[in-house]
Parts: C-alpha cells; sequence; structure tokens
C-alpha cells in the first residue's frame, strides 16, 4: 500500500492511518499493548513470548457462537498457548478495530491467568474491572473506559485494511447441537470445558433443542444447560 492514510470513514468520519504489515502482525501489536498494560498491575501466569495469535475460524469444541478462543499448553507441539480470533471481525473502522481489540483483550486475559481460571473473579478483575470491558465475564464487549484507554493506540497502530469474511465455515447441516452445562465446578466437566466456564459439555439432537427449548439441565449435576445451535439454524430456531 503507498499510502498510510486512506479515505476509510469510522464513527467519527474521518480518514485514519492504515497499517501495512498483514493481519496476524495487528493482531500480535495489539496483544503486546494489552499484555504490557495487565503486566502493570498483574503478574502473567506466562511470558509474552509464550502466548501466540492467529485469525482463524474456531477449533473443534469452541462453540457456535465463538468469535475468539485461547487453548493453553498441550494444544501445540511448542507448549504455547494459542489464540484464535475469527475472521468475521472487521477492523477497518475505528468502532470494529476497537471492538476486535476487545476480543483480542478477552484473549489475552485468558491467557495470561492461570490455566483452569476460566471466566471467574480473576478473569473479571482483570477485563471488565481493570481494562474496562462490559457485558457478562463469558461475552465482554468494549465498553467506554476500555474505549478511551485503547483509542489513541489504535489510531497511533493504523486501522487494518482487513473486511469481515462471511461465515458459512462448518455449516453442514448437521443433525447435533452442543449442549453445556453452566456450572463450572460441574462434577462432569474437563480441564478444557472448566477453563471455558462451563461444566460438562455434550451433544444432543437439534429436534430435542426445538421440543424442549431453555429448559435443558446438565446429566452430571443437575445444572442450568444452555444450547448451542449452528449459526445456520439460529435465527430459525427463535
Amino acid at each position: 500500500m503507498k499510502n498510510q492514510i486512506t479515505k476509510i470513514e469510522d464513527v467519527v468520519h474521518g480518514p485514519h492511518r492504515i497499517f501495512k504489515g498483514n493481519r496476524e502482525e495487528w493482531l500480535n501489536k495489539v496483544a503486546d499493548f494489552v499484555y504490557d498494560k495487565i503486566s502493570e498491575e498483574f503478574v502473567p501466569a506466562v511470558g509474552r513470548d509464550k502466548i501466540k495469535l492467529s485469525l482463524s475460524f474456531m477449533p473443534t469444541g469452541a462453540g457456535a457462537n465463538a468469535i475468539g478462543v485461547c487453548l493453553y499448553e498441550g494444544s501445540s507441539e511448542g507448549d504455547f498457548r494459542e489464540i484464535f480470533i475469527k475472521p468475521t471481525l472487521g477492523a477497518n473502522d475505528l468502532a470494529s478495530a476497537i471492538e476486535t481489540a476487545q476480543v483480542v483483550a478477552h484473549e489475552v486475559t485468558h491467557a495470561i491467568c492461570p490455566k483452569g481460571t476460566g471466566h471467574g473473579p480473576k478473569f473479571k478483575k482483570i477485563i471488565i474491572d481493570y481494562l474496562g470491558a462490559t457485558g457478562k465475564p463469558t461475552s465482554t464487549v468494549a465498553g467506554p473506559e476500555f474505549t478511551l484507554w485503547i483509542k489513541d493506540f489504535i489510531l497511533e497502530l493504523g486501522l487494518l485494511d482487513h473486511a469481515p469474511v462471511k461465515d458459512t465455515y462448518g455449516q453442514t447441516g448437521g443433525t447435533t447441537c452442543s449442549l453445556k452445562c453452566t456450572n463450572d465446578e460441574c462434577v462432569g466437566g474437563s480441564d478444557k470445558s472448566r477453563a471455558d466456564g462451563f461444566g460438562l459439555i455434550s451433544r444432543i439432537s437439534i429436534a430435542s433443542a426445538r421440543k424442549v427449548g431453555d429448559n435443558f439441565r446438565c446429566s452430571a449435576c443437575g445444572s442450568y444447560a444452555i444450547i448451542e445451535l449452528p449459526k445456520s439454524l439460529r435465527d430459525d430456531y427463535k
């Protein structure tokens, strides 16, 4: 790209700097900034060099609604903590760049916490109380405080010349969907499911999901369980 400045409109209707590197370089620079910010107040469980980021559709088991995921040691031969950010997110205007940066911050927060922390009090203390994201710990968004401290960094870094990718990945018309226990202390949960804030994760038929609706209980502990339908069926299900 010849020019650093291009006429991409953002929420304040102005042209802004465009990042000259590739998409993963942009993600990693955001992760560097977030990691350094967290390190000012908290001691990371791993060094920044042990955290890898990629733009990718979600790995199997991440959940139909996931737009970011952090996998822990054992997920790669190099024993890294692997973060994947879904390419359906954009960063070619200021608003979407800030929200994508928030997804990166959410996953970096997972990565710097001890394995098994999940979305518990320590996670919430960092991503919501310290970094200023809002919403439930399991699905945070960029709140006013988060936007204030990261906006200038994003403008200096530059927007990303990347438009959202259409999500048709994995839409194969399957007959089952995921059922996730909301109790992260569930006796049927695995280390991975607990790290993601869930207990037992099982699969049921989509026909059963339609019939029972929101009244599912975990077969292991009896706690409330949520359904995750394939994206292609969510609107129809509602």
